[in-house]
C-alpha cells in the first residue's frame, strides 16, 4: 500500500470512530435533557409583556404550602386611544385541592382551596393610582356580594332578619379593609417590576388570616374578611373580569389540572 492510501484509510478509520462519539454524546445530552423536562416544571411567560412567573411559590396564608401556577394574562388600560399594558397577573393554586373541587362543580372563584394573584408592574405606576384602579372594581363587588349575603330567603321564601343584619356587618368589615389597603399603597411608588401578591385561604377553620396582600415582599396587610378577598379575586376571576385575557389563560390552566391531556 502506498503512503497516500495508507493516509486516506487513516482518515476513514478516524470519521467514524469521531461520529459514533459525536452520536454517543447527543444520546447522552438528550438523556439528560429528558431528565430534567421531567423533574422541573418549565416558569410561565406572559406573552404579550414578556413577564415570567415562577412555576410555583409559597403560599402566604399557610405555612409549608406550595401553590402551582396555571396560568398569567395582561391587564391593559385604554388611554385615550392606546391600549397601555400595566402589568402581568398570575394565578397560583393549591394544585391538588382545586383539583378535587373543580371536579365536583367548584369553579376557580368559588373553590375552597388556597389562591395566588400575583402582578408584576410592565411600567412605572404610583401606588395611589394603582390602588384606586382596583378599588374602583371592588367597591362595587362588595356591595354586590352583601347585598346577595342580605337577601338569601330560607326554605319557606322568608326574608331573614338575622342574616341581613350579618351582611350589613360584612360589608363594613370589607370596606374597612379596603381603606387599610388604600394606606398600604399610598406613597408607594411602584417600579417596573415590582410584585403585589394577593393571597386568599377560604374558610379558614384555625382562626389565621384569610387574606394577605404585600407589596414588593416587604410591606403588608392581612384580614379575616372573606368578602373583601372575594371582592379582589372576583375582579378577574369573576363574571366580568378586568382581564379577558387572563381570566382565559387561568380557565385553560386550572381545566388541565382536570384533565391534563
Amino acid at each position: 500500500m502506498s503512503a497516500t492510501h495508507a493516509a486516506l484509510a487513516a482518515r476513514r478509520a478516524v470519521v467514524p470512530a469521531r461520529a459514533s462519539a459525536s452520536r454517543r454524546a447527543r444520546r447522552v445530552s438528550s438523556r439528560r435533557g429528558r431528565a430534567t423536562t421531567t423533574t422541573t416544571r418549565a416558569a410561565v411567560t406572559e406573552p404579550a409583556t414578556k413577564i415570567t412567573f415562577e412555576d410555583a411559590l409559597p403560599s402566604a396564608v399557610k405555612d409549608g404550602a406550595s401553590l402551582t401556577c396555571v396560568g398569567a394574562g395582561v391587564r391593559e388600560k385604554k388611554i385615550a386611544i392606546i391600549n397601555v399594558k400595566v402589568y402581568a397577573v398570575a394565578l397560583y393554586v393549591d394544585a391538588d385541592a382545586c383539583k378535587a373541587a373543580l371536579t365536583t362543580g367548584a369553579t376557580p372563584l368559588d373553590g375552597a382551596f388556597d389562591k395566588t394573584l400575583a402582578i408584576e408592574l410592565a411600567r412605572d405606576v404610583g401606588g395611589e393610582t394603582f390602588w384606586d384602579a382596583l378599588e374602583d372594581a371592588v367597591t362595587p363587588r362588595i356591595r354586590r356580594i352583601a347585598t346577595d349575603m342580605a337577601t338569601k330567603e330560607d326554605e319557606d321564601g322568608n326574608f331573614m332578619a338575622t342574616v341581613a343584619e350579618a351582611a350589613e356587618v360584612a360589608e363594613e368589615a370589607a370596606m374597612d379593609g379596603a381603606e387599610s389597603l388604600k394606606g398600604l399603597f399610598a406613597g408607594e411608588n411602584l417600579k417596573k417590576g415590582t410584585r403585589v401578591t394577593i393571597a386568599w385561604r377560604p374558610n379558614a377553620s384555625d382562626g389565621g388570616d384569610v387574606l394577605c396582600v404585600s407589596v414588593g415582599g416587604g410591606k403588608s396587610i392581612a384580614s379575616a374578611s372573606e368578602e373583601l378577598a372575594l371582592a379582589l379575586f372576583d375582579v378577574y376571576l369573576g363574571d366580568d373580569p378586568v382581564s379577558d385575557a387572563a381570566f382565559n389563560a387561568f380557565t385553560k390552566g386550572v381545566a388541565k389540572l382536570v384533565a391534563p391531556f
